[in-house]
């Protein structure tokens, strides 16, 4: 089985699938990693947090209409900037054709491969409290964060099982990338999760720029957005799951993960 990941979409998913038959065709699952903005109509776009010079409908409605379709079905997570009343309304399911919103966080079976995923960024004031605040449709940011009930609801269906992919929108603390020159990327709760279900590979976006490391036996592969990508690399990474149950990189090298 072979799927790709693609890294932020904001919206342009015709961008987002040229990248993926450029790079990764042909492939059996696409998972995006967050904010890919999947606004059905402009009343959905108004609900996605963020400046409002940077909200837009987006080519979505052609994928919504059937006059566009992606090179493979599309599992997709939410990040910080998505329509997120509409998402939570709808919950996890179907939410266009060909297109699956696998929730805020959770695990799940897709394609034979064993997918743990968290969906929205950190904030102490909401993703700390065993009881997080409500959030307020006057402020549409406080969507995008992810609650500490979230992360035991992820820790608590992991529990006893073997994960094969991680997808989450922010990156784990502790990578030695370099962000404006210091070392402060990424959330030490998420840094938790890869130790704790220690998968064959962790898969993120958010930062709008490529990035690869270990941690421990995890491949970690930080993914640009898709109009930030210099390659069709940066934003879109291609892997292969093995008749043994082993994830490797779709390459000329082959690289194993497990």
């Amino acid at each position: 089985m072979r799927f790709a990941a693609i890294g932020d979409i904001h919206a342009d998913f015709t961008l987002a699938d040229a990248m993926i038959r450029r790079h990764a065709d042909p492939v059996d699952v696409i998972f995006s990693v967050g904010d890919a903005e999947p606004n059905r109509d402009e009343a959905e776009s108004f609900g996605v947090g963020g400046p409002a010079k940077y909200r837009k409908v987006g080519d979505f409605p052609r994928f919504v209409a059937g006059l566009q379709t992606m090179s493979a079905p599309v599992h997709f997570i939410g990040g910080n900037h998505e329509p997120w009343p509409a998402l939570d309304a709808h919950g996890p399911g179907e939410w266009a054709p060909g297109f699956h919103f696998l929730g805020r966080s959770g695990v799940t079976e897709v394609a034979g491969l064993r997918v743990a995923f968290l969906s929205g960024i950190y904030s102490r004031y909401f993703s700390e409290p065993d009881k997080p605040p409500a959030v307020t449709p006057e402020r549409l940011k406080e969507y995008g964060y992810f609650t500490k009930p979230h992360v035991d609801r992820l820790l608590s269906q992991a529990r006893g099982k073997t994960i094969d992919l991680l997808i989450t929108h922010d990156w784990p603390a502790g990578l030695s990338y370099r962000h404006h020159g210091k070392l402060a990327v990424g959330c030490d709760r998420i840094r938790m999760l890869t130790e704790t279900l220690r998968p064959q590979v962790h898969i993120c976006g958010h930062m709008h720029v490529p990035f690869r490391e270990r941690i421990g036996s995890t491949e970690v592969i930080c993914l640009s957005q898709v109009r930030h990508g210099v390659s069709p690399a940066d934003a879109v990474a291609v892997l292969e799951l093995t008749p043994d149950g082993a994830l490797r990189e779709a390459s000329p090298t082959g690289r194993v993960f497990a």
